[in-house]
């Protein structure tokens, strides 16, 4: 009994001590917010463009072989070196050469054809001429006429098979040699000595750089006021100090499906080579194009919504506190350090910039500054 009474007496002693001890505190996230805001009169727009050629080709090769030769240039010092990217060539320079031994033995080889056709043909134009004459006389039968006309006739479309089959030869020997279509720079070299090709292999890659081609993505709320022949400046971070003008040339007639934005292309005269493809050129815009409704947050504020599109974390106040609210959104432009949003946000809306890893749809969390 003393001993029942014992363990009754701690058990009512552990259960006091269980309700002295506090309750557990829920530990919140901590975020960092900014409010959604209209885009500034003073912002400067600038979008971010790409340098490419206005023309740009593939030379291949027409023909089967090896190659033999590929052009030489000077190199430094007394040297000389192959083609490479960066030469400037003109239009009918012999960029390659194949192997041409086996072309230049068709060559003579359907010479020696044509030759032996002509040498038939002239025999049996005699021999029609001949029997020209003694038919008007009526001196030779008519069937011996008539094989004399078919044996001019079927010399003569063999000298013309000949012919044809020379200047095919020819043609084969000629495009032994690579020539370039225009005047240009090499962009890329693809082949090397003894490099095997084939008709349609690609030797080089030329582009035409005197005149650039710039393109540049712009959101639907400024597309109105971008038309064809607008003149724009670029600028690059090489030449920062050098303005490029030049002409929009083309607006592409729909958005691009990722990034919802529309393609615009100028087109910037180079004739010093000053713009050289692939540079990243920046363009700038009067902020006034751009309407003061658009409300913009923080490009870091964005994170993969549920729908595998673009959302951002807002907070809003519930009754229990502060909480995270997961919000799709539809993004537009990127301005520096800043993205328009076209839906989904308004203007001094809470949005979460630092933080957003660590947070979830509905979940609580404390705003600090």
């Amino acid at each position: 009994m003393t001993k029942m009474r014992s363990l009754l007496t701690i058990s009512v002693l552990a259960l006091l001590s269980a309700c002295d001890q506090p309750a557990p505190v829920e530990v919140l996230t901590p975020v960092r917010v900014v409010a959604a805001r209209a885009l500034a009169d003073n912002i400067e727009l600038g979008y971010s463009a790409q340098v490419t050629p206005e023309t740009q080709v593939d030379v291949a090769f027409r023909t089967d072989g090896y190659i033999a030769l590929i052009r030489r240039v000077p190199g430094l010092g007394s040297t000389d070196r192959f083609l490479q990217a960066g030469d400037k060539v003109a239009q009918g320079d012999v960029l390659a050469r194949i192997q041409d031994e086996q072309y230049r033995d068709k060559v003579v080889k359907a010479q020696a054809y044509l030759d032996k056709a002509r040498a038939a043909l002239r025999k049996a134009e005699l021999d029609y001429q001949r029997a020209t004459a003694l038919n008007e006389t009526r001196s030779i039968t008519g069937p011996d006429y008539d094989a004399a006309r078919k044996e001019y006739e079927t010399t003569l479309a063999g000298v013309d098979g000949a012919q044809a089959q020379l200047d095919e030869a020819n043609i084969k020997l000629s495009d032994t040699a690579l020539l370039a279509p225009m005047n240009g720079t090499i962009l890329q070299r693809q082949i090397e000595i003894g490099t095997l090709v084939h008709s349609g292999s690609v030797g080089f890659v030329l582009a035409n750089t005197n005149s650039v081609k710039v393109v540049f993505g712009i959101p639907d709320v400024v597309l109105k006021d971008f038309q064809l022949g607008s003149r724009l400046n670029i600028r690059t971070a090489s030449l920062p100090k050098t303005v490029f003008p030049g002409v929009v040339t083309e607006i592409a007639p729909a958005a691009d499906k990722r990034t919802r934005v529309f393609e615009v292309s100028l087109i910037v005269q180079n004739p010093d080579g000053a713009l050289r493809a692939g540079m990243v050129a920046s363009l700038d815009v009067d902020a006034s194009m751009m309407p003061r409704e658009v409300t913009v947050v923080p490009i870091n504020a964005i994170v993969r919504s549920a729908d595998g599109g673009f959302g951002l974390f807002v907070v809003e106040q519930g009754d229990d506190g502060a909480v995270a609210r997961l919000r799709s959104v539809q993004t537009g432009q990127v301005l520096g350090n800043l993205i328009t949003i076209t839906s989904g946000v308004s203007i001094g809306d809470q949005v979460i910039v630092t933080g957003t890893a660590q947070v979830s749809d509905m979940q609580p969390v404390k705003v600090v500054p």
